[in-house]
């Protein structure tokens, strides 16, 4: 018996096993489109033509979640070229905290 299971018991280990289960069986929200975890270099461009390299943390069909190396603020408005998940196109900037942004597609 290792000095964890000596400590918690057994028991806690599969309540929280049982738990997680019901997270990964539950049914999406018909509301929120499923996301790709992924973990791919992308770029973003500004209008004035300032080229900014990211990391795609996650993706949908119609935007994704860039992760950036610095805390610089994103405009309103980018064109995105993440080729690696065939995304491409202007993109509104939906959200921003710190190095991290979410970036919706236009149609």
């Amino acid at each position: 018996m290792s000095l964890l299971s000596s400590l918690f018991g057994k028991k806690p280990a599969k309540v929280a096993l049982k738990r997680l289960e019901k997270v990964v069986s539950a049914e999406p929200d018909s509301a929120r489109p499923i996301r790709a975890i992924t973990y791919r270099e992308a770029y973003v461009v500004y209008e004035s033509g300032y080229r900014r390299k990211g990391v795609v943390m996650d993706h949908a069909d119609n935007g994704v979640r860039l992760r950036f190396p610095s805390n610089e603020r994103l405009p309103p408005v980018v064109t995105l070229n993440a080729r690696a998940i065939g995304l491409e196109g202007t993109a509104d900037v939906v959200w921003q905290n710190n190095s991290e942004a979410g970036l919706r597609l236009r149609s």
